[in-house]
């Protein structure tokens, strides 16, 4: 339980803005007959007080002398317990032209009210006195009421801003530590919607505060909900209650969880179900690259592909992990799942999904894979830069083949391009001939292959055989017919398909964000260390994992060690030398620089500049 104890200084504080106290000149000079009713009250003449007062009313119509008697009356019934008598009587005088006789009314109508049994409208009769000063006798009447009342109400809210206004304006509570009591069960009754709201309205650093905050901050450490977190802690931070172990605890778990764990890096992927082959590539890439550069320890959790189990497991590696980033997972749903808890915690998940959406599900959330219109964008652009300028695509009929043949267009307009109508055909087409025809018969010789590798070396032939070539350089076959230009997104190559139709795609670009046989001295090492460790040539994909894991490490190790200050690192273009083609991000937290394009010739792909 928080303790209130206020300091010297805190109480001179109070005293010095406190308001004037309540207190009517009338009453100091009050008439004849109400000084005798008074008389007759204190020689224990009740009822010869009662009469008194009762004649005086009678005889005073609608002055505010009356209500001074009415004020009287009521409280001369009310303490011998007769309070249903004096309601009336309260109520009348709280209407008084004289405004400390109507405050004092309240006061005492509220006391009444409490007696009777009903603490929510004593609660809403004194609210408006939270900010009034009385006498001694009565600031305690007004102190025992609002926590008698709050200790049966059913509106902590209402309660805990009469507190706030009587510690800010009052003197100190008569008995400190059971308002604290009542101040900590008030908190645990509200919700934490309208905990929320109270944060926003009660005083900052008064002790209905205080213990708000800590409602807050307990509930943003177990909900991993980093923006209250932040501005919980901060609350305590700036109050007095700072020295109170059990704020200094809290606010030391608070700091704990928005910087994270500097030595751990969590990373989900799907290693079962649906995309476990490339889980599997993407992990032993940011294996290999944990080899390398010695930490932070690599935590991994298996989303199986499953956004209800990514969700699960992203809450595994923060909550229970305190990892400062995590790499993956794989995919757009998974991603959206796990940026959820990424983004109320404040962790950067730099995401294996090539979505164009992906960075809209967070400001934390980061797409270190190219999306298909990266590829085409940088495909376009080298064209374009040689002097290419009519378009074509030729594509299979289903969802991917119509989503590049939406994209071409739109790149090939923005480039300022000429685009010829795409050519479709049904999926798992293995004879070209009228496609490849329908295509020839366009003025269009720049033709974009958006289908897998099997497929172009079937469709590439297809081109030689109609008369129309690619080549890289030199002239033209002497029995060709007209020349072509291909273009090749990185779905449309493998390492065999200059085997299998290289001297037909001689001169075709290819936008290839990693080229397995590049003779950069990192890309050697890679691909070296990868064969050594698991058997086979390194793949895209455990590129990319072994470059995003090194992102991360180089950024923590240049002292970027909280989960905010890595994520404002990588926003600002913290970056590494890679593997790939992604070496840092944009502002816009996808990769900044465009996929490097190659162009074939011979057996090779050599880099365009």
């Amino acid at each position: 339980m928080l303790r209130s104890a206020l300091s010297c200084a805190a109480l001179i504080l109070l005293a010095s803005c406190a308001p004037k106290k309540v207190e009517s000149p009338l009453e100091k000079a009050p008439p004849a007959r109400i000084a005798e009713a008074r008389a007759l009250a204190s020689s224990g003449d009740v009822r010869g007080a009662q009469n008194a007062y009762e004649t005086f009313i009678i005889n005073h119509p609608g002055t505010t002398e009356a209500d001074l008697a009415r004020l009287e009356l009521g409280i001369l019934g009310s303490d011998i317990g007769r309070c249903q008598s004096a309601v009336p009587h309260f109520e009348q005088a709280q209407d008084s032209a004289d405004h400390a006789i109507a405050l004092r009314a309240l006061l005492h109508l509220g006391a009444c009210q409490l007696q009777l049994g009903d603490p929510e409208r004593a609660l809403q009769t004194i609210e408006p006195l939270a900010g009034e000063r009385f006498s001694t006798e009565e600031q305690a009447l007004l102190w025992d009421t609002a926590v008698i009342a709050a200790e049966q109400t059913t509106n902590a809210a209402l309660a805990l801003g009469i507190f706030d206004g009587l510690i800010q304006h009052g003197e100190a509570p008569p008995d400190p530590q059971r308002v604290d009591a009542v101040i900590d069960v008030l908190v645990q009754k509200l919700t934490i919607e309208e905990t929320e709201l109270l944060f926003d309205e009660l005083r900052a650093g008064a002790l209905p505060h205080v213990a708000v905050s800590m409602r807050l901050l307990n509930h943003a450490l177990d909900t991993q909900d980093a923006e209250w977190v932040v501005r919980a802690s901060d609350a305590l931070r700036a109050s007095d209650s700072i020295s109170d172990p059990e704020v200094t605890l809290s606010v030391a778990r608070a700091d704990e969880f928005l910087h994270g764990n500097p030595y751990v890096v969590g990373a989900l992927l799907p290693l079962s179900g649906r995309g476990r082959e490339v889980g599997r590539q993407i992990l032993q890439g940011m294996q290999l690259a944990a080899l390398d550069e010695g930490g932070p320890e690599l935590v991994v959790q298996d989303t199986a592909g499953d956004p209800s189990k990514t969700t699960a497991a992203v809450e595994a590696l923060i909550g229970d992990q305190r990892v400062v980033a995590v790499l993956g997972p794989v995919g757009s749903r998974t991603t959206e799942a796990a940026a959820a808890s990424t983004r109320r915690a404040g962790v950067p998940l730099l995401s294996f999904s090539a979505s164009e959406e992906t960075t809209s599900a967070g400001e934390q959330v980061f797409r270190f894979l190219y999306s298909l219109r990266d590829e085409l964008t940088a495909l376009v652009g080298k064209a374009r830069a040689r002097g290419l300028s009519r378009f074509v695509i030729l594509y299979p009929d289903h969802g991917y083949g119509r989503t590049m043949e939406r994209l071409f267009d739109q790149e090939v307009a923005a480039a300022g391009g000429v685009y010829c109508e795409g050519v479709a055909y049904p999926p798992g087409t293995k004879s070209f001939v009228d496609y490849v025809r329908t295509v020839l018969e366009t003025t269009c010789d720049v033709v974009l292959f958006a289908d897998v590798a099997d497929q172009v070396a079937l469709i590439a032939p297809t081109f030689a055989a109609e008369g129309a070539w690619s080549i890289a350089k030199g002239a033209l076959p002497e029995h060709a017919e007209r020349e072509v230009h291909f273009l090749l997104p990185s779905l449309s190559w493998s390492t065999k398909l200059v085997s299998r139709a290289g001297r037909y795609l001689q001169g075709a670009l290819v936008a290839l964000p990693f080229y397995e046989a590049s003779e950069a001295t990192l890309n050697q090492h890679f691909r070296t260390a990868y064969e050594t460790r698991y058997g086979r040539p390194p793949q895209m994909f455990s590129a990319y994992g072994y470059d995003a894991y090194r992102l991360i490490s180089a950024t923590l190790r240049q002292g970027n060690q909280t989960r905010q200050a890595l994520t404002d690192a990588l926003k600002s273009g913290s970056g590494v030398t890679p593997v790939t083609s992604v070496d840092s991000f944009s502002s816009g937290r996808t990769p900044a620089h465009p996929p490097q394009v190659y162009e074939v010739q011979g057996g090779l792909l050599q880099s365009v500049e």
